[in-house]
């Protein structure tokens, strides 16, 4: 009878399955499966930077990544679980500059560093399907899509309001700003009116947003929410309220076209016009910036660098406190020509609708949440 071991010997046991994994190659997904598309399934995770090694955050992205795709095997499905590098990009790049080497040489040494770091943690990756965004065999694919939408029409440029790095010197998307500094390399994050490519996902709308049906029940309200106005597809009519003129003792030192002017709203609920309270537009709106009051220019300032500090995703929260600053003007109800006040906000998007709407706090929560936090 053997004397029992009374140690694990860690690395020795990930050295032995690490070399049968390598030879027999259990998760190499066969070409030649079956060609029924149930017998499949494509597990893809989130592709990590080469701007570094990895760290505890990769761990715990690719453990549960891989829990999913070893259930699918353990099933008998065949699935395909490739592995790859977004080195096409500017984190990688800007590592490189900081430590003053080439980005192709500092890329390729990550990627080789990671690959076997990746190794080692044992995840069941399709190993003979690697690849790196940066290679013209990959990225000419890229490429070729990105023609195919713009001969048809659904790639197209336009000014908008963006999140700008400036340190990396890049637009960032709304997900990659945290407590408004960049998830990247923590500076501050700015907006600025760019001219940027934008596909055309409204020609789709409604085809996405009934396939969002599907996942009521296992994704979280506010992601649904977010998917749903970013896709923005919506029904209803353009609304126009007057924006009163400034004013005598306003007018000092206003910007040139603040002073009256027509501000359009949509909503998809015309026949509540006559319970519009007040009106709100988005804080970080270019025209929050044009109609404001002199006498309420400081404390706008300083509510728009507040505003700034959150994510869209945070803002359109159900659960985040109303805040805003009225902007010391005031609109013209245009069916019952009531004044109602004119308030900045961040529950408002700039880039959703005209970024303004009519508040009817009588139909809306988020507005009867608003009245309440400021009447």
């Amino acid at each position: 009878m053997t004397e029992q071991q009374d140690t694990y010997d860690v690395e020795a046991t990930q050295d032995k399955w690490r070399t049968v994994w390598e030879d027999l190659k259990p998760f190499q997904a066969r070409d030649d499966a079956a060609d029924r598309d149930e017998s499949r399934r494509y597990a893809l995770t989130m592709f990590p930077y080469p701007s570094g090694d990895l760290h505890m955050g990769h761990a715990e992205v690719m453990a549960l990544h891989d829990v999913i795709a070893r259930y699918w095997w353990q099933r008998g499905y065949d699935v395909l679980n490739p592995i790859g590098w977004d080195s096409f990009g500017l984190p990688a790049e800007n590592a490189a500059i900081a430590r003053d080497e080439h980005p192709a040489t500092y890329t390729c040494a990550n990627i080789e560093t990671q690959a076997e770091s990746l190794r080692r943690y044992g995840v069941s990756f399709d190993w003979s399907r690697r690849l790196r965004t940066s290679d013209p065999e990959y990225y000419r694919w890229t490429q070729w899509l990105f023609l195919r939408f713009r001969e048809r029409g659904l790639a197209y440029r336009k000014f908008s309001p963006v999140n700008w790095c400036p340190h990396d010197q890049t637009v960032l998307a709304n997900e990659q700003v945290v407590g408004g500094m960049c998830e990247r390399c923590g500076a501050a994050v700015t907006k600025r009116e760019l001219s940027q490519w934008y596909f055309k996902v409204t020609d789709y709308a409604q085809r996405l947003l009934d396939d969002m049906e599907g996942l009521k029940d296992t994704w979280p309200d506010r992601v649904l929410a977010m998917q749903r106005n970013w896709i923005g597809r919506s029904e209803g009519a353009f609304v126009d309220f007057d924006i009163e003129p400034l004013t005598a003792g306003q007018g000092s030192g206003t910007q040139s076209g603040s002073d009256g002017r027509t501000v359009s709203v949509f909503t998809t609920r015309p026949d509540t016009l006559y319970g519009a309270t007040f009106f709100v537009v988005a804080a970080d709106a270019k025209l929050a910036q044009e109609i404001c009051a002199p006498e309420q220019r400081e404390a706008f300032e300083a509510y728009v660098a507040q505003v700034r500090m959150a994510s869209e995703i945070d803002r359109m929260s159900s659960q985040r406190p109303k805040t805003g600053v009225f902007l010391g003007r005031h609109a013209v109800n245009p069916v019952n020509g009531e004044r109602i006040p004119v308030w900045a906000a961040d529950y408002v998007l700039a880039d959703y609708g005209t970024g303004a709407v009519m508040a009817v706090p009588a139909h809306d929560q988020r507005d009867l949440d608003f009245a309440k936090a400021f009447d």
